[in-house]
């Protein structure tokens, strides 16, 4: 196999913040990818920058919110073939239940709206996201969505 045959997937963080039995969710808009559906805080990691690192930026950039590093646990990874656009990246999916500051929209030109709730009671939750959501909720630390 030569380097050019060789997997050069992106990687991205999602952050699940806990408060009691819920989670925070965010609805996407004006995006043009999954409008209308509910995430997590989420992002790629940049060059030079760690997963735990980009994990916390995205909690401050998008909700406000400042998490410590040592306060993240991996709660899966998973392996997505994206069925919508076809991207194909490894997702790092990390917990948390303790951060700093009450979570607000902080980008409302890509987010619509805020909401805290139970893992598996929102609809119209993106699918890669419901499927780490369902995995984790199963014990499971690995996941394939989309092959």
């Amino acid at each position: 196999m030569s380097a050019k045959d060789r997997s050069t997937y992106p990687l991205a963080v999602h952050l699940l913040l806990y408060r009691g039995g819920e989670l925070l969710f965010l609805q996407r808009a004006n995006t043009g990818y999954a409008d209308g559906q509910w995430s997590v805080p989420a992002g790629h990691v940049e060059s030079g920058e760690s997963a735990v690192a980009a994990a916390v930026r995205e909690g401050a950039e998008e909700v406000g919110v400042a998490v410590e590093p040592e306060d993240l646990a991996l709660a899966l990874v998973q392996h997505k073939r994206d069925p919508i656009d076809g991207d194909e990246r490894v997702d790092l999916f990390f917990r948390t239940a303790k951060f700093t500051g009450e979570p607000k929209n902080r980008e409302p030109h890509k987010c619509a709206q805020l909401q805290w709730a139970a893992p598996g009671e929102l609809t119209q939750v993106i699918g890669y996201v419901a499927n780490a959501l369902e995995r984790i909720e199963k014990g499971a630390v690995y996941a394939e969505y989309g092959w």
